[in-house]
């Protein structure tokens, strides 16, 4: 196959990968329908795709791609009401750190009593954005591990070039059930790996 032919190939196989209806990639996760509390994961958001999140009253942000001046701090005129509360450039190499995790938990648990709407993104709401829903249907909606994998499978693009995920979210579970990390130590909460394995 042709180096054309592949990138056509791959184009395809982008645009009509299932559950990507939404241009930014955007799904509810969960909701509390009595304190109207809602979590979603998304994409980068185009300006429209801005105010589509915005028109759905989320008005919490957690940015795992670090690019928060690119969408969130640039149109925020657009939708003043929403916060960016974390606008860190995570790794896909990288597993998560217990800090980030509590962190987490905090954010969800005040979000979750205050009845507020929050969301998490990266660039394609697949793998960074994928991973951290796992621990969150694993943690909050008791999916086991392979059922989160699965879940974050479906939602993602090309995840057969992201094979450290699933293991990572092994790893996440038994960080969660206080055992001993059953992963390659490199795929464990707070293994660190150099400054250069960005992903």
């Amino acid at each position: 196959m042709s180096f054309l032919k592949f990138r056509v190939f791959l184009l395809l196989v982008f645009a009509t990968a299932p559950g990507l209806a939404l241009a930014n990639n955007l799904h509810l996760i969960d909701e509390d329908s009595q304190t109207g509390y809602q979590i979603y994961r998304s994409g980068k958001p185009s300006r429209a795709d801005f105010k589509e999140i915005c028109n759905a009253g989320i008005t919490r942000m957690i940015v795992l791609s670090g690019d928060a001046d690119k969408v969130e701090n640039k149109y925020a005129a657009d939708c003043p009401k929403l916060e960016v509360i974390y606008n860190n450039r995570q790794s896909v190499k990288t597993p998560l750190t217990s800090t980030f995790l509590h962190q987490f938990d905090e954010w969800v648990r005040d979000a979750h009593e205050k009845g507020i709407k929050i969301a998490f993104r990266c660039d394609c709401g697949c793998h960074r954005t994928g991973r951290l829903a796992a621990y969150y249907n694993m943690k909050y909606k008791s999916m086991d591990a392979e059922t989160a994998i699965r879940d974050m499978k479906k939602l993602g693009k090309f995840m057969i070039f992201y094979p450290s995920l699933p293991p990572q979210v092994r790893a996440l579970k038994d960080f969660m059930d206080g055992k001993s990390c059953s992963q390659e130590s490199e795929r464990c909460v707070d293994y660190v790996l150099g400054s250069d394995d960005y992903a």
